[in-house]
This record gives structure tokens, C-alpha cells and sequence, in this order.
């Protein structure tokens, strides 16, 4: 085990490396099980009974979190063991140490009139982050990132392919998920085209009020005051992902369409397969049906009328049904 497990460090299952930050909390997990009895065992000399014993002792790691990420951390070494042939069959069989919900997971998501309150609260170059969280699901990283080159007017398209930094610099997304192409509903695209105006292809288009780089922190706190106005104060940030696809679902998303919205790394092959037989177009749904939801909606003329004549067809049906009840109880 000692020799085997440190290679599974800097890799997922499906053979992608790790982000930065993954690896560090993979290196946390891979020294609490380095404290195992069996970590000088042979792989194949391991059993349940060895896997239960330790589970039984894992109370002394410091927390419920901990405890299950190492176990999973066991049980994907012995998933890369079997497929590597190291052994015939995992003995980790059994289901995983519970975590309760965080604080966080049970914040209420917010409203849309709470969301319009905080746009408005914040200033003009910050503001918008709050619809690209909410409405494009993206994290406070990943909006600070976001260069006026990841935008195209064209497709209407928003690339996501950067993080922030510790230094306040880029690097790459939390995982290979979170890297891809957002489509982009319409009113939320007159915002980014607007605030995208003017700029060099480099520059940042969510900024400081002079134009400067801003931080996820410096974000947060602009964030943090509008949010008390809206009478909020729970909120975070990352509350507005748990908005985005609670709002994908209203607009009847799938789960395996709002894993894909939300660019979740769990069952990463599967949902990536999906996401495949459903196309651009059902993602291009959601973020418009998403933005209907929480900014609001424009009818167009054209939308305007049809409503009017559906509206007239209903009242003519009503009417006859009206004048038979009339002519049947002369």
C-alpha cells in the first residue's frame, strides 16, 4: 500500500491531472491514511475486515469531511489497483463514513427580486458578477478570470478556463469539468457585451471601480454589503450556484442536465456522455429559461402577439361555451 498509493497523488480516476488544490488535499488524505495499520500491507493481503477495523477508528481525524474524503481516497487507489491488475478484487465494499450537511449547503437559495436588489447595490463594473454566478453557475474564481477574450459575440458564448490564483493570478479551473463554453441567454449578453466594451482582449471584464484586476476577496466583500441590503446577510457567493440550478430544475432540467450545467466533476464519464446526446442547444435552453427565472423577461413583439391571440382564442372558446350553456337553459 505505502508503494502503490502515492501514485494515484496527482491523478482522477479517468486519468486527468489534478488541479493544484486537489493534489494539496489529496496529499492531506494520503497522510492520514499513511497512518493505517495495514499502509505496509500487501495490496492483496488487505481485507473488509481490515477496512472496517479502520473505519472504526477513523474518529480521530479531525472531522467528519476528512474522514470520508480519506476513505475515498482508499477506495479510488483500489479502483486504479484492480484496473491496473495489481489485485483481482477491492475490498473496499462498503459504503462510505456519513457528513452532514454544511452550514452553507443550507442556505435558502436566493429569490430573484432579492438577486436584482443586490445588482443594483453593487457597483457598475462589479454588479454583474452576480448574474454570472446565478445565472451561468460560475464560482467567484472563476468570474474574477473571466477576460474580455473568453467572450464571443458571435455564438454568444462564454469561455470558462481559468481560476484565481493564492497571488491573485490565473490558473486552471477546479477541474476538467468546470473548463468548458457556456452559452449565454440574451439579456445576460447585452450585460457582458456591455462590460466588455472598450477593453483589450486581456483585460479582465469584471474589475475594480478604476479598472483594475479585482480579487474573489475584494469581490466578496462588494458582494457581502449588497447582500445585507437585499436582507440576506446569509448568503455567500457560492450561494448563487445552488440559485443557478435550482432554477435550471424549475425550468424542468434533468439531473444529469443540471450536473452538466453546474460542471460537476461526479460521474464524470456519464454526465460527459450525456452532455453529448443532449447538445449545445438544451444547455442554451437552461441558460435562457435560468435568466428568465431570476431577471426577468422582455417579451418581444412578435411574443407579445402570440400571446394576444392565444389570449383571443380562449376568450372565443369561452364565449361559445358561455352562449350553449345560455341557449340550453332557455
Amino acid at each position: 500500500m505505502e508503494e502503490f498509493a502515492p501514485t494515484w497523488l496527482n491523478y482522477s480516476s479517468d486519468g486527468n491531472e489534478l488541479a493544484s488544490g486537489s493534489k494539496r488535499k489529496h496529499r492531506e488524505y494520503l497522510n492520514h491514511l499513511s497512518h493505517a495499520f495495514f499502509w505496509k500491507y500487501p495490496l492483496s493481503g488487505i481485507t473488509q475486515e481490515d477496512i472496517n477495523r479502520w473505519l472504526a477508528n477513523l474518529d480521530n481525524f479531525g472531522g467528519a469531511t476528512p474522514r470520508k474524503k480519506t476513505f475515498q481516497l482508499l477506495k479510488a487507489v483500489y479502483a486504479k489497483a484492480v484496473a491496473e491488475g495489481a489485485v483481482a478484487k477491492s475490498p473496499v465494499t462498503m459504503k462510505a463514513p456519513t457528513v452532514p450537511k454544511s452550514r452553507q449547503a443550507q442556505i435558502p437559495p436566493a429569490t430573484a427580486e432579492e438577486l436584482q436588489t443586490i445588482y443594483a447595490a453593487m457597483s457598475e463594473t462589479t454588479r454583474i458578477a452576480v448574474w454570472l454566478g446565478a445565472i451561468l453557475d460560475l464560482r467567484i474564481g472563476e468570474v474574477v478570470s473571466l477576460q474580455v477574450q473568453d467572450w464571443n459575440p458571435k455564438t454568444q458564448t462564454l469561455r470558462i478556463c481559468h481560476s484565481a490564483d493564492a497571488n491573485g493570478g490565473l490558473k486552471a479551473t477546479k477541474t476538467a469539468t468546470s473548463n468548458t463554453t457556456q452559452p449565454v441567454p440574451p439579456q445576460l449578453a447585452k450585460l457582458i457585451s456591455s462590460a466588455c466594451d472598450g477593453k483589450n482582449p486581456a483585460d479582465f471584464i469584471v474589475t475594480c471601480a478604476d479598472g483594475s484586476h479585482i480579487t474573489p476577496n475584494r469581490l466578496r466583500d462588494h458582494f457581502n454589503e449588497a447582500k445585507v441590503k437585499a436582507g440576506r446577510p446569509d448568503l455567500h457567493f457560492h450561494t448563487l450556484r445552488a440559485t443557478s440550478i435550482t432554477a435550471a430544475v424549475a425550468t424542468g432540467a434533468s439531473l444529469k442536465d443540471t450536473m452538466t450545467w453546474g460542471r460537476h466533476a461526479d460521474a464524470q464519464t456519464s454526465i460527459e456522455r450525456y452532455q453529448r446526446a443532449s447538445g449545445t442547444e438544451r444547455m442554451r435552453e437552461i441558460a435562457s429559461g435560468i435568466e428568465d427565472t431570476l431577471m426577468g423577461h422582455e417579451p418581444t413583439v412578435e411574443e407579445l402577439e402570440k400571446e394576444i391571440a392565444d389570449i383571443e382564442k380562449r376568450l372565443a372558446k369561452l364565449k361559445a361555451q358561455r352562449d350553449d350553456l345560455i341557449h340550453q337553459n332557455k
